[in-house]
């Protein structure tokens, strides 16, 4: 999640799949999106992001998102493509430097009022860890929990020149 905040705790794809259902309802309801993960890489960092907390590894992986009885009449299928395309444009995420593919999209016309709509992408997921005493994983000899390193981020800054006449 590279372009995260201190409380961002869901995955990429929770992300698009509860972006997709809100702007898609009520047309789409819940029980008709489903999403997974697939054929996922582990790349392994170690990064110390400060605060006490590692970033141990990233995981990329394919991605997809099933709409069921996506109703291709009165939503038009355009406006589903610019969601996708709009969503990950805004995140941010390191797409280009990770090598990320493009989304796929199959539309499968299953009656005159609905389809089924399959996207298959890939996404990176960070997998940080912070300090917990009965956290489940052990990483250099202390226990963590996986979540998001929080990030200190500065509001302002102090200036001084130093010799300068003023």
């Amino acid at each position: 999640m590279s372009a995260q905040t201190a409380t961002q705790t869901k995955t990429q794809l929770q992300q698009l799949a509860e972006f997709l259902l809100s702007n898609l309802s009520p047309l789409v309801k819940a029980n008709d999106i489903d999403a997974w993960q697939e054929n996922g890489t582990l790349i392994l960092s170690g990064e110390d992001k400060g605060a006490e907390g590692y970033q141990v590894a990233k995981w990329k992986h394919n991605a997809v998102i099933a709409l069921e009885r996506f109703p291709h009449r009165r939503v038009n299928p355009y406006n589903l493509l610019a969601m996708v395309a709009a969503f990950l444009i805004d995140s941010h995420w390191q797409r280009d430097e990770y090598g990320l593919d493009d989304p796929q999209l199959d539309i499968d016309v299953v009656s005159k009022d609905h389809a089924t709509v399959l996207i298959e992408l890939q996404l990176l997921d960070d997998i940080d860890l912070i300090p917990d005493e009965t956290g489940p994983v052990p990483f250099n000899g202390e226990r963590y929990r996986v979540s998001l390193v929080p990030l200190n981020i500065a509001e302002t800054v102090d200036v001084q020149q130093k010799g300068a006449d003023v």
